[in-house]
């Protein structure tokens, strides 16, 4: 299962899951370009060309069975790649896994944040994200993560709206925090409409950070997806 992370974070996002999930899948966190302060000049600024540079860097990996996970931003890089398989006739995840996030076709959960000043997209992700107090005075850390945010919903807008999309053959798993202040279960439920497969919605306690706040839910919806897929192989 390639797991692909929120915006402004990293790979640490996927820490403990390994562990959650077992031995029935690999968990295999995708590291984007750009990740920390001295690659910030690699960082891609259209998501297609991140999307381009991640189906070249995995490669093979995905020519065998595999999943996509992605939360918040993960989540549109995620079915921007499934897109650009299908589209290229090449294998696709056994499911597409999207969590934190509306459907494509809708507005990006950060779309005003933009216009927002620094102090006052401080103030909303130190809302929404339930930093740990450490975090929360670390003034230096909190810069260069606002800096990386900017970046990242930068790269959501690049998506544009480009009219009806193909939807995708491939089944799609929607998990969405029954508490999330920046996407509601409608937004969530339209996921639907991408796809001419099953779309099955889990809606979790919780706000946007619901794997850190509801794990044991969380995991346990997680785990019965994996059931389900290895009892059909």
């Amino acid at each position: 299962m390639f797991g692909f992370h929120p915006a402004g974070g990293g790979t640490a996002f996927f820490s403990g899951w390994q562990r959650a999930l077992g031995e029935r899948v690999r968990v295999v966190p995708v590291r984007l370009p750009g990740r920390d302060v001295s690659a910030a000049s690699h960082r891609h600024r259209l998501l297609s060309s991140l999307v381009a540079a991640v189906d070249d860097h995995l490669g093979p990996q995905l020519e065998q069975p595999y999943l996509l996970y992605g939360h918040s931003m993960g989540a549109l890089i995620a079915y921007h790649l499934a897109r650009l398989r299908a589209a290229t006739g090449r294998r696709l995840p056994e499911q597409l896994l999207v969590g934190a996030y509306p459907a494509p076709h809708l507005p990006h959960p950060l779309h005003r944040a933009g216009q927002l000043t620094d102090p006052e997209l401080t103030e909303l992700l130190l809302d929404f994200a339930a930093l740990p107090a450490a975090l929360r005075g670390d003034r230096r850390w909190l810069v260069d993560r606002i800096a990386l945010v900017r970046a990242d919903i930068a790269l959501c807008e690049s998506q544009g709206l480009d009219g009806p999309r193909p939807p995708l053959p491939c089944p799609v798993e929607v998990f969405t925090g029954v508490g999330d202040p920046l996407v509601t279960v409608p937004a969530a439920a339209a996921w639907a409409t991408h796809t001419d497969r099953a779309c099955t919605l889990h809606t979790l306690l919780g706000g946007h950070f619901f794997p850190r706040e509801s794990k044991k839910q969380f995991f346990g919806a997680l785990n019965s997806v994996m059931t389900r897929l290895t009892s059909r192989s």
